[in-house]
């Protein structure tokens, strides 16, 4: 076991990658411990136990109950990632830059930081009204010039920081980010569900019910995330010149859950807008329909969760182009006709498994309200939801990166088989 994990390290680039990492990780825990200046600590601290916006405190790793430099975490940076997704598939401009291949995605991510930053600014100002109302803080001009300005600086740099991780680092930057930062309170939620079996405040048995519902959904999470469906392409013979080419078996691979954990991060960011806006304006009414867990808010919840993700799987697969492919290539689905058939075909699985992946993830999203209601522990939060899917997802894609570094340099694989990744060792 220690001399697979010995070989991470044995391999100059990947050790470089990984070193990069965990150096951005320590910068990024570093920054939630900053407040931001003209903020009573105590009192942020008692305002987050009174449990407002503590679901988004969660997903900044503690930085939103400090008040610290990095409180509005990357949520800007994603809303605006969900803006520019929606306009490109209706504003034909921003399609067509799309679809003109590298120099096109990097206009289009300069419009997505523009937005990230006027995003960060409405969100500061937000924040900086909520703070003010809830606590007799001396909100001079002053006050509100570095508090706006120091919140939109900590997102800009998240943003910068995950991209160089995306860059020269190991996974995905900004699904990394999230993911510590919700590791960084799994602790904290340990210990909350250690001192109600201690105190008596729930039921002794909901100690091992825990630890077997956790075993339970991490292995369904993982199974769904790795299945997928093997449609077989045949390709037939062609004879150019004295050489035969062709004549070969293939497959085309769509996975259940297609879209990964992009669907719940994109429903989560989207539904701290209304939470967000109610409590500035003091609509308290409209703040308890739409409070965390209530039905309203579960319903939301899961339609986002469908709509993204049927969205996401139109946006980056396309079931025609790939017809056109296997077609051009000389290749056909066994008894489906190349072209229009072929197209139809793959469409008719892939919103069958779409349909399941959607379910999937609405059930994984839902299932931490219902075991809340029935045992009344806050940590049971902990077994399924947002948070455990997006650290099993994001773990599971830094993993593969990870193997592939090692594969190309012919490293043992860190599974026993490589069948969980897979590749078969």
């Amino acid at each position: 076991m220690w001399e697979k994990f010995a070989s991470l390290f044995k391999v100059p680039e990947l050790r470089k990658r990984i070193l990069f990492t965990l150096g951005a990780i320590v910068i990024i825990r570093l920054g939630t411990h900053i407040s931001v200046p003209g903020v009573n600590l105590n009192a942020i601290a008692a305002f987050e136990e009174g449990g407002l916006l503590d679901f988004l405190n969660m997903f900044t790793g503690g930085a939103l109950q400090r008040f610290s430099l990095f409180a509005l975490g990357v949520t800007p940076y994603i809303n605006a990632s969900i803006i520019f997704s929606l306009l490109t598939s209706v504003i034909p401009k921003l399609k067509e830059l799309q679809q003109q291949g590298r120099e096109g995605r990097r206009k289009i991510t300069s419009y997505t930081r523009y937005a990230t930053v006027g995003l960060a600014i409405v969100q500061a100002i937000a924040f900086s009204s909520i703070i003010k109302g809830a606590f007799p803080i001396d909100a001079t001009v002053w006050f509100y010039a570095t508090t706006i300005v120091t919140l939109t600086t900590g997102t800009i740099f998240l943003m910068w920081l995950g991209e160089r991780i995306t860059e020269n680092g190991i996974g995905n930057g900004i699904s990394l980010i999230i993911m510590i930062s919700i590791l960084s309170r799994f602790p904290a939620n340990l210990n909350q569900l250690w001192n109600d079996l201690t105190q008596g405040n729930i039921a002794a048995y909901w100690g091992l019910a825990f630890i077997v519902l956790l075993v339970a959904v991490i292995a369904g999470m993982t199974m769904v995330q790795q299945g997928q469906r093997k449609i077989p392409i045949q390709y037939a013979k062609r004879t150019m010149g004295r050489r035969i080419y062709g004549g070969h078996s293939s497959h085309l691979p769509l996975r259940v859950n297609q879209s990964g954990v992009i669907p719940v991060i994109f429903a989560m960011a989207l539904l701290t807008f209304p939470t967000t806006i109610f409590k500035v304006l003091g609509w308290t009414t409209a703040g308890a329909y739409f409070a965390q867990g209530s039905p309203l808010y579960i319903a939301c919840y899961v339609l986002l969760i469908f709509f993204f993700t049927y969205f996401y799987s139109s946006i980056v697969f396309d079931p025609n182009d790939v017809a056109k492919n296997i077609r051009e290539a000389g290749g056909f689905v066994p008894g489906v006709r190349p072209g229009k058939s072929t197209a139809e075909y793959i469409t008719h699985i892939l919103g069958r498994m779409l349909l399941v992946g959607a379910l999937f993830l609405s059930a994984v999203a839902v299932l931490p309200y219902l075991l809340w209601a029935l045992s009344g522990s806050q940590a049971m939060f902990l077994i399924g939801g947002t948070s455990l899917l997006i650290v099993v997802g994001v773990g599971i894609d830094t993993l593969m990166q990870i193997e592939t570094h090692l594969v190309m340099r012919h490293y043992e694989s860190l599974t026993k088989s490589g069948g969980l990744l897979g590749r078969r060792g």
